[in-house]
């Protein structure tokens, strides 16, 4: 059995707003996952989008970072494993190998299309919870990407229908089984759920109504937004 270092052992460094809120949906999904598996964490630490030094003992250019003892591991995905294969005691992230091997596809599926997709709809909202060094790396690394993010707010309203379409898959599964995973949460939801919590603590257009099968699911695992705290 893995053994818990509960004094000072175990640190996360996540993205850092102007005004406590969660901007990155993978810090978020670490988060998530912690709590699945009942393990606290000592101490947060939160860095900007241009603090590269602060974790670069971890080889890293980005969040989320975990120093678990001695263990420091890099990105949501190897956190996830990492928890799991460490503390196989506790709750289990993905039930198995064959949930794991799914939980992987929603890994893929949400960095190559649902965190994009988002950002797209969020990311010139933003930048009014971020200080103004952070506010220029946004642009300077996303607009190549999506181009000038004010076109992109122009825009929004008329592609939200067809983003929404895209979702009918994910709902109908959550309204079949409660969950993606099943009937208990896994790390599939963790890494979903996750991204529409940044698209709520990021911006107040609504990717979602209030009566879809995906905001109560979202809200039951992130909780409420950060204007409802």
């Amino acid at each position: 059995m893995a053994s818990d270092p509960q004094a000072g052992g175990r640190t996360l460094y996540d993205l850092k707003s102007l005004d406590g809120r969660q901007l990155s949906p993978f810090g978020q999904r670490v988060h998530l996952a912690l709590r699945h598996k009942g393990l606290a964490v000592d101490r947060i630490e939160l860095v900007r989008f241009v603090d590269k030094e602060a974790i670069a003992f971890a080889k890293s250019q980005s969040v989320p970072v975990l120093v678990d003892g001695d263990k420091v591991v890099a990105d949501s995905w190897r956190i996830a494993n990492h928890l799991e294969d460490a503390y196989p005691d506790r709750p289990s992230l993905f039930g198995g190998e064959a949930g794991r091997a799914l939980a992987r596809y929603f890994n893929n599926w949400c960095g190559l299309w649902l965190t994009p997709e988002i950002a797209s709809f969020i990311l010139f909202d933003m930048l009014d919870h971020i200080d103004e060094e952070d506010r220029a790396y946004i642009r300077r690394t996303r607009e190549p990407r999506f181009g000038p993010l004010e076109k992109l707010n122009e825009t929004r309203a008329a592609r939200l229908p067809a983003f929404q379409k895209v979702l009918d898959p994910l709902r109908l599964t959550v309204k079949q089984n409660g969950n993606l995973h099943g009937a208990t949460p896994g790390m599939a939801d963790f890494m979903v759920a996750a991204a529409f919590h940044w698209a709520e603590q990021s911006s107040r257009f609504a990717l979602l109504q209030t009566d879809d099968p995906l905001y109560s699911w979202s809200r039951r695992l992130n909780g409420p937004s950060h204007a409802e705290r």
